[in-house]
């Protein structure tokens, strides 16, 4: 009878501690990291955002432009 009593105690003493000292903490964390990871997205999404609305749009002066950029000759120094 006090065998049991106590292997009963015992275990409800390991359920506490697993449950208020391991399983709650992690939720918590895991809930804090992924709402700090939304925030970081969200602020990173609203400044692409706004640079996107700061780039000038491309002007066309009539130049032909073929996005290649200048040819420079090369010459080789001896």
């Amino acid at each position: 009878m006090l065998l049991r009593f106590l292997l009963y105690a015992f275990l409800f003493y390991f359920l506490y501690r697993l449950i208020f000292h391991f399983i709650i903490p992690v939720f918590l964390a895991t809930r804090k990291m992924r709402k700090q990871f939304r925030q970081a997205r969200e602020t990173m999404e609203q400044q692409q955002a706004g640079f996107r609305q700061q780039e000038p749009a491309p002007s066309h002066s009539g130049k032909k432009s073929d996005g290649l950029g200048e040819y420079i000759d090369f010459e080789e120094v001896k």
